[in-house]
């Protein structure tokens, strides 16, 4: 799905926080975690891309110049991630009724 994407320095400063490892293992467990095996679900709203995954993490794609850049990633509990789906949706309908 996103063979190409640039990860932001501020999504890799804060999952260094959370991890503790370097930037090349950061790169790597970005990539394994939004691989098409693990994704649960992709809200699209405009051109924000929010992809929800199995192990409860969002993370939130901008496009840009026929890039998508990664400039978010936010770590829930199972519950909490269900509502965030659910708000994501409704966003995405309404920016989809305004338009």
């Amino acid at each position: 799905m996103f063979e190409d994407f640039i990860i932001t320095n501020h999504v890799i400063q804060r999952y260094e926080q959370r991890v503790g490892e370097c930037r090349k293992n950061i790169e790597s467990r970005i990539k394994r975690d939004v691989r098409n095996l693990n994704i649960k679900q992709i809200v699209n709203n405009g051109n924000v891309r929010h992809i929800f995954t199995r192990n409860s993490k969002e993370f939130i794609f901008v496009k840009e110049r026929n890039r998508w850049i990664l400039t978010t990633v936010i770590k829930r509990s199972r519950n909490n991630n269900h509502e965030a789906i659910e708000k994501r949706k409704r966003m995405a309908k309404r920016m989809a009724a305004c338009v």
